[in-house]
């Protein structure tokens, strides 16, 4: 039996915020004066002589200053389609991989001394860097900040830890009812190969190599590709001085890296659902493909949006939460971005039972913007709740510096924004009619629905063909079993070495029973945990563990084909999937495979030897008769088995789960490790035999079916 049932004992915390709101018998008006000019600080903008674009704003309000790096042309839309997840991994490891002078761990003390950061990561069309920290420090954490750039080494156990961040979210990405929604709406509005729409998978995160990250560093990242702006508490002559030291003989590069490739979109209506059995409500998303930053009608876009959904009051929140009472969330949002189409939708999370008509008042409600234009209290609501936002984006020097390197790389003035206020305010109600002719398409939409439709008000064909989409995550690919006969011969050959030195074929035979007690520790960042399990063996099919920890008792049983668990004063029947797993891991152990040593029902093939764990071992590679492959390592001196690998089930999703076996001691006659040391993608699970009884007295209650089931 696995260790990750003992992963399904969790602290369940629940955090109630009370909230209560005066009532007012009656409300009053509040006029807002109209805005003021807003002044905005310019930066000083110096182009070094590599290319890399600098800009400077100084703000002596605190002692602190702040780095904001743009690594333009460096992102995921450049990963080879086999290798996704490279751009991600590259932007972890970038920072926590340590540099040519200093350690990851090395970068973190440091800067910790001096309540500073450095960071980076990379995203779908660019990359970003940030640094920042007291003004005093800025010649350390500017040098650390620019050795991180330059010069990373990308150390392997970083990799693998971010491998294991990328699996773990792998894992996790069906969890998230509205997270699935909008993974595969955009799969729709771009196409699921778009490198704006596709996603990792296990196999393509295991492809990735170091050689894969050193080689994506080395030809991306560049000064003639980076902006890097400062803002904050120093004198812009002397941190120009202090940027050239660092960067000025960063060599350019001369590679022409393509753009962000364009979007191919055809208008046209779909249907499309995605099961989940578990949810109690369905989430709606109508739509199509968005805009594009530089279109002229994108001040009248964002009135008609507002009118539409983009506020409490708009139509679709009106008629889908407030009038007909189907959701707490109703909205829409029509976005535009700088590389590529946005896109339009609108989003209802609503009940099971109230899913198609929502559907019908979405439909509805975006129609008519065609036709029934803003009145004065929609335009007015639309109008200030964006005016009223707007000064949001002067918050900080720091957000007023970012958004214009963003302006200058596309090639817009700096003063887009003010000049946006001032077409926003002249927008006019024929304005947001017209732009909705234009901008929304309401007989080529896309329905996108997660949810349950065996509970819905009617059937989504109402509203056309439904194509279901599967969101099942591949598991990992195995290589096939492959041997030659003589790579089988010989294979038997040492497992009868491995069989005898362990006790014998007729020993293991002669085992009914085994009743195990183990101490479990289990290593995580976030400290370790040690756990009480009881093992109860009745060979061949009754298996029983009983799991003691602070969070109380679980306790899991197989018998045969079918099975059930105890936690939390809750009983649930195994599911056959859970059922055909432990069959699986059954499969691999010892005794399944010793004592058929003289009548096999398996395939063992030897394949030299290599290194595991430092030393030198015997690998041999099964086959078992239910179709499991795993790999056993075998001390040549000893002939005993000192390791397994197999592909498996683990926190952070199918991985390779390797076991090291150690210190043999002798029961009845069969010698077994009594320490197990197992690497579950990242997770570290160690297990000590504390007392090990065969063929002794049983007590068979655990196996009595619970009344109910």
């Amino acid at each position: 039996m696995k260790y990750m049932k003992v992963m399904t004992l969790f602290c369940v915390c629940a955090l109630i915020v009370l909230s209560a709101a005066p009532a007012w018998s009656k409300a009053k008006e509040i006029n807002f004066p109209k805005l003021g000019k807003i002044e905005v600080p310019q930066p000083d903008k110096v182009v070094l002589e590599n290319g890399m674009t600098i800009y400077l704003i100084e703000d002596h309000t605190l002692p602190l200053f702040s780095v904001s790096v743009r690594m333009n042309k460096c992102g995921s839309y450049l990963e080879p389609p086999h290798k996704l997840g490279l751009a991600d991994m590259t932007g972890e490891v970038m920072r926590t991989g340590g540099t040519a002078t200093m350690t990851g761990d090395e970068i973190n003390a440091e800067l910790e001394a001096i309540g500073a950061y450095v960071e980076t990561g990379i995203g779908s069309v660019s990359g970003s860097a940030g640094a920042g920290g007291l003004s005093e420090y800025k010649e350390k954490i500017v040098g650390i900040l620019a050795d991180v750039l330059r010069s990373p080494v990308f150390i392997e156990d970083k990799i693998d830890l971010a491998r294991s961040n990328q699996k773990s979210g792998i894992s996790r990405r069906n969890d998230d009812p509205m997270g699935i929604t909008i993974r595969e709406y955009r799969k729709i509005i771009y196409g699921k190969d778009s490198p704006y729409a596709r996603y990792a998978e296990y196999s393509t995160i295991e492809a990735i190599t170091r050689d894969d990250i050193v080689m994506f560093h080395q030809m991306l990242i560049h000064p003639n590709n980076i902006q890097l702006g400062v803002v904050g508490d120093f004198s812009k002559d002397e941190m120009l001085e202090l940027l050239k030291k660092h960067f000025a003989d960063w060599p350019a590069s001369g590679m022409e890296i393509p753009p962000p490739p364009d979007v191919v979109y055809e208008f046209k209506p779909g249907v499309h659902y995605v099961e989940k059995t578990d949810l109690t409500q369905s989430n709606v998303l109508i739509g199509h493909i968005g805009g594009k930053m530089g279109d002229p009608d994108y001040p009248a876009t964002i009135v008609m949006n507002s009118v539409l959904g983009g506020s409490f009051g708009s139509r679709i929140t009106d008629n889908v939460r407030s009038k007909k009472g189907y959701a707490y969330a109703a909205q829409a949002s029509y976005t535009f971005n700088y590389d590529r189409p946005g896109f339009f939708y609108a989003y209802a999370g609503t009940k099971l039972e109230s899913t198609i008509d929502a559907i019908r008042v979405m439909k509805e409600q975006i129609e008519s913007m065609q036709t029934l234009p803003p009145t004065e209290t929609e335009m007015k609501k639309a109008k200030d709740g964006w005016l009223n936002s707007y000064v949001f984006n002067f918050d900080t020097k720091g957000e007023v510096l970012g958004r214009m390197m963003t302006y200058d790389y596309y090639g817009m003035p700096s003063d887009y924004l003010q000049q946006l206020k001032e077409e926003v305010e002249n927008v006019s109600p024929q304005d947001v009619l017209d732009v909705a002719k234009r901008k929304l398409n309401p007989g080529n939409m896309h329905i996108l629905v997660t949810g349950d439709a065996s509970k819905f008000d009617g059937p989504l064909t109402e509203f056309g063909d439904v194509e279901e989409i599967d969101i099942t995550i591949p598991s990992p690919e195995e290589d096939e079993f492959d041997a030659t006969d003589e790579e089988l011969a010989q294979g038997m050959e040492w497992l009868g070495k491995v069989v005898a030195a362990s006790g014998g074929v007729d020993n293991f035979k002669k085992v009914k029973t085994i009743l195990a007690n183990l101490k479990l520790t289990i290593n995580m960042p976030q400290g370790s945990m040690t756990l009480d399990i009881t093992e109860i063996n009745i060979l061949p099919d009754k298996v029983g563990q009983i799991v003691k920890s602070p969070m109380g008792e679980q306790i899991d049983v197989f018998i045969g084909d079918t099975g059930w668990g105890i936690a939390m004063e809750q009983t649930k029947m195994k599911s056959a999937e859970d059922i055909e797993k432990e069959k699986i891991n059954r499969s691999r152990e010892k005794f399944a495979i010793f004592t058929k040593l003289d009548a096999p029902d398996f395939k063992v093939a030897f394949k030299g030897e290599e290194e595991f764990d430092g030393k030198t071992a015997v690998r041999l590679d099964f086959l078992t008769a239910l179709g499991a492959q795993f790999s056993m390592f075998v001390d040549p001196a000893s002939n005993l088995p000192v390791g397994r690998k197999h592909m498996g089930d683990t926190p952070m999703g199918p991985a390779n789960i390797v076991s090291s076996f150690s210190e043999y001691k002798e029961f009845s006659g069969i010698k077994v490790p009594v320490k197990t040391r197992q690497d579950m993608g990242g997770m570290i699970f160690e297990t000590d035999i504390v007392s090990y009884e065969i063929n002794g007295k049983i007590d068979e209650s655990i196996f009595v079916k619970p009344e109910g089931l």
